[in-house]
């Protein structure tokens, strides 16, 4: 791994959004402050938690540059205020719960050679249960037409890229990060670019997944704006069964 400067080494953002995180948060700040890569800003944004987040936030102070806790309209809501915040040339949003590798920015920096400010660069990443040692190891793909092929917690987003395409649409309330992608995408698919190693770990028990059933909804609402039956009917198939087996699931609980 290369030595870096701060002269020629850009300032990466990372953006945790929060709410009543106590079980998980510790892991993710102290992944972020075990990065092998120097220049780096962290951000939490806190939705007012009532449990021990704001203390364990407290605890870890030196290793966050500044957090809020305020009230926000939504996840991607408080993910708008941390960009808005940011002051990094790339952005990585990192859930509480998910954690990276020691040398994660480092190497995705590196194999962009340094040139993030409009690029979308993902990684490899892992896939982990909080209750068993099962893990699910996933590679970054960039047929959105076909399936969701990357990770947010695997994915640094250029500044450029925020200033070109705008922020989350917040009329989405679980899956405005793949709606975000699909539009990139389905306009300048050259910014998008892998890291072919395995970087990123997140916990399956996340938002979205809590939530499968609705994030599956409103995952077909982006198919329906952005492609065509003949460009995405294999995903489309695949988006209906599981919209129709959670659904049963629904029902017979």
């Amino acid at each position: 791994m290369p030595s870096f400067t701060k002269n020629t080494s850009p300032l990466i953002t990372i953006i945790t959004v929060c709410l009543n995180a106590e079980a998980h948060l510790e892991t993710t700040i102290q992944s972020v402050a075990g990065q092998t890569y120097p220049f780096i800003e962290y951000i939490i944004i806190d939705g007012v938690s009532t449990d021990g987040t704001l203390d364990l936030i407290k605890k870890h102070e030196k290793n966050i540059t500044k957090w809020v806790s305020e009230k926000d309209s939504g996840i991607y809501d408080a993910m708008n205020k941390g960009v808005k915040m940011a002051k990094g040339e790339s952005i990585l949003m990192l859930n509480a719960g998910d954690f990276l590798q020691s040398n994660a920015i480092a190497q995705m920096v590196q194999n962009a050679n340094g040139q993030i400010h409009n690029k979308i660069i993902c990684c490899d990443w892992i896939v982990f249960f909080t209750n068993t040692t099962k893990k699910i190891y996933r590679q970054a793909t960039f047929d959105f037409n076909q399936k969701n092929g990357i990770c947010h917690q695997g994915t640094l987003i250029g500044r450029d890229i925020y200033r070109t395409f705008g922020n989350y649409d917040t009329t989405y309330r679980f899956v405005s990060d793949y709606e975000f992608y699909v539009r990139v995408w389905t306009k300048s698919p050259e910014v998008f670019v892998r890291t072919p190693y395995y970087l990123a770990n997140f916990m399956y028990e996340g938002f979205t997944t809590k939530g499968i059933r609705k994030s599956n909804i409103e995952r077909w609402r982006v198919i329906e704006h952005y492609f065509s039956w003949s460009k995405s009917w294999y995903l489309r198939l695949v988006t209906l069964g599981a919209i129709i087996v959670r659904t049963f699931k629904a029902i017979g609980s």
